[in-house]
């Protein structure tokens, strides 16, 4: 039976994962940080829970008393976490390693973590693999990931590395939905929304990711794949989705140009000035189907639902209380809706 070590299980990506590979018969163990309770249904479905699991990716590997066939790694973020897990390749076989769509950047060299500075990057199309990314270093998010990938492609081992693009599913701490589910659990019945509402931020299911990760993990080699879902839908078109999910409806106010005001007034987390489209051929090539996000986000839909109901959100949702400004400030929508 094969073996698999799953970081980061108690969040949206390493449950999603472990679970995909309980379903197919592996025998999985699942690493924490803080010694979080994982998932009670991963429990029941026989996940191996690492104890201490405070140390760094090496020191969990090698804690095993056996070598695994190979590890999921979705919390690895710049070049020292890439070394430590290479210091341990003598217990892996292979790894799977999530990096993120946004280490990519335009003919002009910009890219998602410079947009508000240098303006949002153009593409001619669906963003490819082979697309330039930006430099490796240490001054944003995406630099750091380049040179994460750059260190684990350049040892050899069979690494496969993964680039999402907006990821949702059940335990996130930054669910997309939220914006449009709590608005309308308030009662919000007019929702302005920027650029007409047709934004096309590509979505990425943490489902679709762990069918992926299941595929590479089985078939082990190096190399770089783009994952998302098998249609980029427009914001209007995630917000008629989550309508049908929730089964309460959703009325868009939609305008033209940029958020309003110091509280970005219709500024939803898939709103962005020029379409974002990832090119997921690569995948597919390997029998991979991303899935429709339709589909996927009933479930999480009903998650975030029940989720709110059991204490405050902002403790569940938290990355939601880091944006800098609020998210949910009705006073100012109200003030910009009784402009219009």
């Amino acid at each position: 039976m094969n073996k698999a070590l799953v970081f980061g299980v108690t969040g949206q990506l390493g449950a999603s994962v472990a679970e995909r590979l309980l379903g197919a018969k592996w025998q999985v163990w699942g690493a924490t940080r803080g010694n979080r309770i994982p998932p009670a249904h991963l429990l029941q479905r026989g996940l191996h829970v690492m104890k201490g699991t405070n140390d760094s990716f090496a020191g969990i590997i090698r804690s095993l008393r056996f070598p695994v066939d190979t590890a999921f790694v979705p919390t690895a973020y710049d070049e020292l976490d890439a070394r430590d897990l290479l210091s341990a390749r003598e217990r892996v076989g292979s790894l799977v390693v999530v990096s993120s769509s946004s280490v990519y950047a335009d003919s002009e060299g910009r890219s998602l973590d410079e947009a508000g500075d240098t303006g949002f990057p153009v593409f001619d199309g669906p963003i490819s693999e082979e697309t330039r990314t930006v430099e490796p270093g240490q001054q944003t998010y995406s630099t750091r990931k380049v040179a994460m990938e750059h260190s684990l492609l350049a040892s050899g081992f069979p690494i496969t590395i993964l680039r999402p693009c907006a990821i949702y599913g059940r335990l996130a701490r930054h669910p997309r939905e939220w914006w449009f589910v709590k608005r309308t659990l308030d009662g919000r019945h007019r929702i302005p929304v920027s650029f007409g509402a047709k934004s096309v931020f590509h979505t990425s299911s943490a489902r679709g990711i762990a069918e992926l990760a299941e595929i590479c993990m089985s078939s082990p080699a190096q190399r770089i794949l783009n994952v998302a879902d098998a249609t980029p839908l427009t914001v209007s078109e995630i917000a008629s989705a989550i309508e049908r999910a929730i089964n309460l409806p959703i009325n868009l106010i939609p305008f033209e140009g940029r958020p309003s005001g110091p509280s970005f007034v219709g500024s939803t987390p898939w709103s962005v000035e020029r379409p974002y489209v990832l090119d997921t051929s690569r995948a597919t090539d390997l029998g991979w189907y991303g899935g429709e996000y339709a589909n996927h986000v009933l479930d999480v839909c009903r998650w975030l639902v029940d989720t709110a109901r059991k204490g405050d959100w902002r403790h569940h949702f938290s990355a939601f209380t880091q944006y800098g400004y609020d998210s949910f400030d009705y006073k100012a929508e109200d003030a910009w809706l009784a402009g219009r």
